[in-house]
């Protein structure tokens, strides 16, 4: 079984298959969720389960744990077998199924320190609508590709920097992102 760094770097080599983010991007979340001491993270697109697994290396040390949605069910069982091969499928709960439905079964549940958007592009600003009840005063909601796949989401980009209850900037990190913090 392979250990966490070695796995990540085989996962890095088929990054463009799987739209994973880059090392940096995963290095800067993972910084920021340890500064803030996150312990519920909620991922919207988990593709083969990458980025998940910076989340969950991240909160484990605060009991925490990562909720990860996807649509594909092949990419989910890819991702599953992620999880265990790197010992974190105890902190990941993978849920299948679309996006949206998911997050409106989430309502009521305990709110979320870090939510991260990475599914399809088109649908950033219901994930976004659905994603800002869900998360704690002070937790941070991040849309990832906000550079590259700009013209994909402008509704999502109006609504990040325009909601009354986010205050958000763009970082160009990776293919960049939209830092949003609920107030």
């Amino acid at each position: 079984m392979p250990n966490l760094e070695t796995l990540l770097s085989e996962l890095e080599a088929t990054a463009d298959a799987y739209w994973n983010i880059s090392r940096e991007n995963a290095v800067f979340l993972s910084s920021l969720l340890k500064a803030m001491g996150a312990k519920r993270v909620l991922e919207v697109g988990t593709s083969n389960g990458y980025s998940a697994l910076w989340f969950a290396e991240a909160v484990q040390q605060n009991g925490g744990e990562v909720i990860t949605l996807e649509f594909d069910a092949g990419r989910a069982a890819l991702a599953r077998e992620n999880f265990s091969h790197a010992g974190l499928a105890e902190s990941i709960t993978l849920i299948e199924g679309d996006a949206c439905e998911t997050l409106k079964t989430l309502a009521g549940s305990v709110p979320f320190d870090f939510v991260f958007l990475d599914a399809e592009k088109p649908e950033y600003a219901e994930y976004l609508r659905l994603a800002v009840p869900l998360t704690r005063t002070n937790g941070l909601i991040i849309g990832d590709d906000t550079i590259s796949l700009a013209d994909q989401m402008p509704e999502y980009l109006a609504l990040a920097f325009a909601h009354p209850e986010l205050e958000s900037v763009a970082v160009p990190i990776d293919d960049g992102i939209v830092l949003s913090r609920k107030k």
